[in-house]
């Protein structure tokens, strides 16, 4: 048995970079995946995290999100139970790039 069999799991920032690999993992792993992101395509191009995770077999849906937005965290966490029942886990991911540098 997958070790997420059965349980739901919103990855926010999982479009792109660490967020898209937690989704792919997650779904591998038997969850349903709620894709939370500002944006659906990948900044790097190709195909979404939507489209790969049900390329593998898996159940993943994007819903667009600014989690600087009290009222649309709330509002994916709704849908999110309404959706699939639950939710069962949580990935705080989502980051801002402005390409400066940190110091």
């Amino acid at each position: 048995m997958a070790l997420l069999a059965n349980k739901t799991a919103i990855v926010t920032g999982a479009s792109s970079g660490i967020g898209r690999a937690i989704a792919l993992k997650f779904a591998a792993e038997g969850a349903n995946v709620v894709i939370a992101d500002t944006v659906e395509q990948p900044i790097e191009g190709g195909e979404s995290t939507v489209e790969l995770i049900r390329a593998a077999g898996g159940n993943g849906v994007y819903m667009k999100t600014d989690v600087s937005d009290w009222n649309a965290v709330d509002a994916l966490v709704g849908a999110t139970v309404d959706r699939f029942g639950r939710l069962d886990v949580m990935v705080n991911n989502a980051a801002i790039y402005t390409s400066t540098n940190l110091v």
